[in-house]
């Protein structure tokens, strides 16, 4: 594998463009993180494959057969994350590469996820008398104690301070909020419970949408299976289902140096 040191040239972006939906966890992780995005390819000049890495998991893109043909070297930038806990951690796999993966790797565990994605022409704003704010740093230490996937402080700092931002305070508490993640989907969509119930949720996600489409991006997110809750309120603003992906951990092998 090769460290990319042009995420923008054109043979990256014709291999992106060509890849669908799931190309967006590339293209939103370069458009948040510019040339420090540490991305991985085959091949500079004609790429079959793309991966990215960072705090412990593996986001590759792909046909299986090139995805399986590189599996030792992805073991290998594994083994150099610390918060890979010893295992062959990818996100955000399709269901081709999952079954791939599984007859070469034992399978530890697998999280089904729903992509959804927002057509501009899809869009339906929410209105509120609840004004909308960003988050600031002070907030990031509530932001990791409510999120259920380890996104600790530091993370959660650096979605605050370098994307937007929405969030309702009610008499100066963090009532509802919501965050653009380091690879360009919205998330960490979080109301306190005692103010649940007002639709919040739906207001601050549709703020970040329009904040989204105001800077160029796509609007896009990840719902864990089973959580019809957060379906039902980015449904509510016009997202659509387009396909389901995985959060796996396979039993990762020593690969020679």
């Amino acid at each position: 594998m090769i460290r990319l040191e042009n995420p923008r040239s054109e043979s990256i972006q014709k291999f992106l463009r060509a890849q669908g939906p799931l190309g967006m966890r590339i293209t939103g992780t370069i458009a948040e993180g510019g040339r420090e995005v540490p991305l991985w390819v085959d091949d500079l000049t004609a790429p079959q494959m793309v991966v990215n890495t960072g705090r412990g998991w593996l986001a590759p893109l792909g046909r299986p057969e090139a995805l399986l043909a590189k599996l030792g070297d992805m073991e290998r930038l594994s083994a150099q994350m610390e918060e890979s806990d010893g295992y062959l951690k990818f996100s955000s796999l399709s269901l081709d590469v999952q079954k791939a993966v599984e007859r070469r790797r034992k399978l530890i565990r697998a999280s089904p996820v729903g992509m959804f994605i927002l057509e501009k022409k899809d869009f339906r704003p929410v209105f509120s008398t609840h004004r909308v704010e960003s988050l600031n740093p002070k907030d990031a230490k509530t932001l990791a104690e409510n999120s259920p996937y380890d996104q600790g402080e530091e993370y959660a700092l650096a979605r605050i301070t370098n994307a937007p931002t929405a969030a309702i305070r009610i008499e100066g508490e963090l009532a509802s909020y919501i965050v653009v993640h380091a690879n360009g989907s919205i998330g960490m969509l979080h109301t306190m419970d005692h103010f649940r119930g007002q639709g919040l949720a739906r207001v601050v996600v549709s703020a970040l949408v329009e904040a989204q489409f105001a800077r160029g991006r796509e609007a896009y997110c990840y719902i864990v299976e089973g959580n019809e809750a957060s379906e039902r309120v980015f449904e509510s603003v016009g997202f659509k289902r387009v396909m389901d992906v995985y959060w796996s951990a396979f039993e990762r092998r020593e690969a020679a140096p």
